[in-house]
């Protein structure tokens, strides 16, 4: 059984996002304090603590981002604006991610067309939930200013993004004027974001709402109820019928989904669960994405990234040993195989594997990595791949605290020098 990805224009859900909020708009730099949040939680993927980033941390994860942005942003918007577009943006997620809003603030200035818009939502998204009402006011208003371009599908999503700043802020009345009621599946990821605030007696009947996104058997909206439900899970996981049906949810829906989603979805189980206290459910979620790996053959490049993210999961429920030898198995397997891999999908895989042994503390194994797949980013001899690569290197290199050695640094900066014609 899988969902086909046709969208039903009459059928209305509710659609539940788990994407953390992210970054907002530009303007001001002024008051780091207030609009720089520390990345103790980035860090702890690194330590295992939650201690704040040392200052040399977060100078290189700063000057990372900064050699990630202005590489993409060589190229050139005609005839790479999505691209451009696209890199840049992975960017700024990452700033957001780590709490630098000033910096994602001002990288957004330099965007153009919806991406930028959305970023600058996903920023007032963020001062919205510290509280920075007035800063998430400012973001909302710019960011539906901004020219969209042809993308009515991006104006679309900017404008939910908007509106979900607005239900933040208590103002539900302006969130739905926003949105057009039309536009049936961006409503319902607005009332998604309204399931955190609901009473209690009213999550029977949004979990209710979840069952019917996914019996329309439609690929957006089932996975939209499914996501519903990883978060509905989260709410009510201490509450055993409720868990149960949350759970059982999951487990008939995810099949429907392509196998990585399946994967994927099993692994954002597993990590609710255990947040929560509930390792041995938490166990058995990775189980199930482990098995579904070994049993579906995925195409060369996608297979370590994917494998990554179990061994990740294994890693973070404190089975390193099983963890530490899933990732050698699969840089073995990538090893063998990725001469037979076009070279500008080679680097995903080494980034994948030194994010996973950063998560175990391997630091030289993670160092190797990184420099193989500084390497395998610098083959193509067309600059637009070359500056794609090493964008989402440094991003992986900053988001998972790893601080490049001097060696790393002047590679990095060399295959930046080499950004030029043909792209």
């Amino acid at each position: 059984m899988s969902y086909p990805r046709l969208l039903s224009a009459t059928t209305f859900v509710m659609v539940a996002l788990l994407a953390m909020p992210a970054a907002c708009s530009s303007g001001s730099t002024q008051g780091r304090s207030g609009s720089e949040v520390s990345a103790s939680s980035s860090t702890a993927k690194v330590s295992g603590t939650s201690a704040a980033p040392s200052a040399a941390l977060t100078a290189s994860r700063t000057a990372l981002l900064a050699t990630a942005f202005t590489g993409v942003s060589r190229m050139p918007i005609d005839p790479h604006e999505r691209d451009r577009a696209r890199a840049q943006e992975s960017v700024v997620l990452a700033c957001l991610e780590l709490g630098f809003f000033d910096q994602a603030a001002q990288f957004a200035d330099q965007m153009q067309g919806w991406r930028q818009g959305n970023v600058i939502a996903l920023l007032g998204q963020r001062y919205a939930a510290l509280g920075q009402n007035d800063r998430a006011q400012s973001c909302a208003a710019r960011a539906l200013l901004v020219d969209p371009g042809e993308s009515t599908w991006g104006k679309d999503i900017v404008a939910t993004e908007v509106a979900r700043i607005y239900v933040k802020l208590g103002d539900d009345s302006k969130a739905y004027a926003t949105v057009p009621a039309d536009l049936q599946a961006e409503r319902g990821r607005v009332e998604a974001e309204r399931t955190a605030k609901l009473p209690d007696a009213q999550l029977d009947a949004q979990a209710d709402m979840f069952d019917k996104a996914i019996a329309t058997m439609n690929f957006d909206l089932a996975r939209g109820g499914i996501d519903g439900y990883l978060a509905w899970l989260d709410r009510v996981i201490d509450d055993a019928p409720r868990r149960e049906r949350a759970l059982k949810a999951l487990s008939a829906a995810l099949p429907g989904l392509p196998f990585d989603l399946q994967v994927r979805g099993n692994v954002q189980s597993a990590d609710v669960l255990f947040a929560h206290g509930y390792k041995e459910l938490a166990t058995l979620q990775v189980d199930r994405a482990s098995e579904l790996f070994r049993a579906t053959v995925f195409l060369p490049e996608d297979t370590a990234p994917l494998g990554v993210v179990v061994a990740k999961a294994r890693i973070r429920l404190g089975d390193t040993k099983a963890g530490r030898a899933e990732l050698r198995r699969l840089r073995t397997e990538y090893e063998v195989r990725a001469e037979t891999i076009v070279n500008l999908r080679r680097a995903a895989s080494w980034r994948a594997l030194a994010e996973g042994y950063l998560l175990l503390g391997d630091t030289d194994d993670a160092r190797y990595c990184y420099a193989a797949a500084l390497d395998a980013g610098a083959l193509n001899p067309n600059a637009r791949p070359r500056a794609e690569d090493l964008s989402a290197t440094c991003v992986s290199m900053a988001v998972s605290g790893f601080m490049p050695p001097p060696e790393l640094l002047l590679r990095i900066e060399n295959i930046r020098a080499g950004l030029a014609d043909p792209w």
